[in-house]
């Protein structure tokens, strides 16, 4: 069993697969799924590059990319990843853990480099997200010195496709994918807005946006938005499909227009349906997701540890 760094040349796929593979064998949501290791690399870091660096530039992006894959530590068992370490954004202070099921016992090892390497230097402390199914990471943190904050914690929520849910769209709007019309302008500017963003400077680059239809499980078909009548983009959302688990996930999910944020999510429900996905997940637990048929299935905390 070794470690070493992130090769970018090489590991980006393997550990994706990992995710993909993984994901039956816990039999619960343990390690990210496809849509979050796509999206921190080719869209959260260069985008929050430029927002660390106080300024939009492709330098600033490109630093935001170095900065994130400098910061990733993989785990082998011969030529086989069994698990990886890594930010979210670049900036230090957090680490995210995977990891294949029987190698629980590289847990340690792991949270030792996060220690070690991703701490936030100025506040002392470095955090992770632990799951409550997760009881092996859970006791291995306790040991670490770790503590659970109760009111830091979010949902990973689950729609089942039992039947295709119905349109409740207004006359006069429709739906447009980015294979129909690849508005980067008024993508990036739904995408701002939805956020709270309203002027232009605080909203992605295009070219942050380029950089996220590169991801290798990026669809343009599966990237929707609403239009209003005056060509407006009012909603917003992202389908990412895990064809082997036969699941889609939704990252990131906006609208600026209500009511028009439940017909994309289910636009995009339709389109990953037909694509052979028989359940869709968010990583949130917010009260929308409920009241339009999502379901919170597991719970995460963060836990503190003050070096």
């Amino acid at each position: 069993m070794t470690s070493r760094a992130y090769d970018p040349s090489r590991d980006f796929l393997r550990v994706r697969d990992m995710l993909v593979e993984t994901f039956p064998d816990f039999g619960r949501i343990t390690n990210w799924r496809i849509e979050r290791w796509n999206y921190a690399r080719h869209f959260v870091s260069p985008m929050c590059g430029c927002f660390k660096a106080g300024s939009v530039s492709v330098e600033n992006a490109l630093a935001g990319i170095h900065f994130w894959e400098e910061n990733v530590r993989v785990w082998e068992d011969g030529d086989r990843i069994v698990g990886a370490a890594m930010l979210e954004y670049p900036w230090p202070g957090r680490v995210f853990l995977q990891r294949r099921p029987e190698h629980a016992g590289l847990l340690d090892e792991m949270l030792a480099w996060g220690e070690e390497h991703l701490a936030d230097t100025k506040k002392g402390t470095i955090e992770t997200f632990i799951y409550e199914t997760d009881g092996e990471l859970r006791a291995v943190a306790e040991r670490r010195g770790f503590r659970k904050e109760a009111e830091r914690k979010d949902w990973d929520s689950e729609f089942v496709i039992d039947g295709l849910p119905e349109s409740l769209m207004p006359e006069g709007y429709t739906f447009r994918s980015m294979a129909d019309d690849n508005d980067i302008e008024k993508r990036r500017e739904v995408f701002g807005r939805s956020f709270g963003h309203k002027e232009e400077p605080d909203w992605p680059s295009a070219w942050d946006y380029q950089e996220l239809q590169k991801a290798p499980d990026y669809r343009r078909e599966l990237d929707l938005s609403v239009v209003a009548p005056d060509g407006t983009y009012v909603a917003c959302c992202i389908g990412w499909l895990d064809e082997r688990n036969r699941m889609a996930s939704l990252e990131p999910v906006g609208s600026i227009r209500l009511g028009y944020g439940r017909e994309v999510v289910m636009e995009a429900v339709r389109r990953v349906a037909a694509l052979g996905a028989t359940s869709v997940w968010v990583g949130s637990g917010q009260r929308f997701y409920k009241v339009i048929g999502f379901e919170r299935r597991f719970l995460a905390h963060v836990w503190v540890k003050e070096l």
